[in-house]
């Protein structure tokens, strides 16, 4: 299990770091596509994550990355027709849209089943519903505890895993650098979900879009300190959590992004 923690910025340049660069993708849903754009813009530069942290949406780049997908791979089978038959509009009880097939089609897109067998250390997050507490899952099986990070409540149903409910990691903290505070030479975190403003909340899933994306802001707004880059890409607010047919245009929104702070940083070949 892991607990909410507060370092002060100053820890991550006390000691020797186990990592030289840690990398945090936040939750954003569809957003998530320009987490691969900042990924082509890490290859670019010649920037290789050493571990990678990720709820939600970044769960599942971290994961496929951490695979050793190239980011522009990911980007075409994540927005193909082949997934988008997984995901189906169900009678609302435990959730308004099922995910069926989901967890098949990641152990497909996977080579590596398990977190033991990726190329890169990887962390996902979702939260216990049962015991009400925030979990990392970093070994045993990936494609589940994927699912479970995604689940944002609502919209999607649970999962069950070992007995106890998991939903989107985002509920409790949307922004999960802690693990990498201390532990890397530097951080890039990555956040696709700024605010903005929304009109036209017409509808339930609207709504409960609109409601988990305000609640999980503020999560992010002190954590962001924690970074040596912080990427959040302009224009991304536009875009809705569960838009398949944008796709490219938010990963562009992340490459350039990611390019624009790393030559800031004069990080790079």
């Amino acid at each position: 299990m892991l607990s909410i923690f507060h370092k002060e910025k100053e820890e991550k340049d006390q000691g020797p770091k186990k990592y030289k660069t840690g990398v945090v993708f936040s939750g954003g849903g569809t957003r998530g596509f320009a987490h691969f754009g900042v990924l082509k813009a890490m290859n670019e530069a010649g920037i290789a994550p050493d571990i990678i942290c990720g709820v939600s949406a970044g769960a599942v780049a971290g994961a496929l990355y951490a695979d050793g997908m190239d980011p522009e791979e990911a980007l075409d089978e994540l927005t193909s027709q082949r997934l988008l038959k997984y995901i189906d509009f169900a009678i609302p009880r435990t959730g308004l849209i099922k995910l069926n097939g989901f967890e098949k089609a990641m152990k497909k897109l996977l080579k590596a089943q398990n977190y033991e067998d990726l190329n890169i250390p990887l962390k996902v997050f979702a939260v216990n519903i049962n015991s009400a507490e925030y979990h990392c899952f970093e070994e045993g099986p990936l494609a589940i505890t994927i699912k479970a990070s995604i689940s944002i409540p609502i919209l999607f149903p649970p999962v069950k895993i070992d007995g106890e409910f998991y939903c989107d990691g985002g509920v409790i903290n949307n922004f999960a650098v802690e693990p990498l505070v201390g532990n890397c030479e530097r951080i890039i975190g990555v956040n696709v979900n700024p605010l903005g403003t929304q009109r036209n909340l017409n509808n339930l899933k609207k709504i409960a879009e609109r409601t988990f994306q305000l609640n999980i802001r503020s999560h992010t707004l002190e954590r962001k300190k924690l970074c040596d880059v912080f990427i959040e890409p302009d224009g991304i607010g536009n875009y809705g959590l569960l838009d398949m047919s944008s796709g490219k245009e938010v990963f562009k929104l992340g490459y350039e992004a990611a390019k624009k702070a790393f030559e800031e940083k004069g990080w790079g070949k």
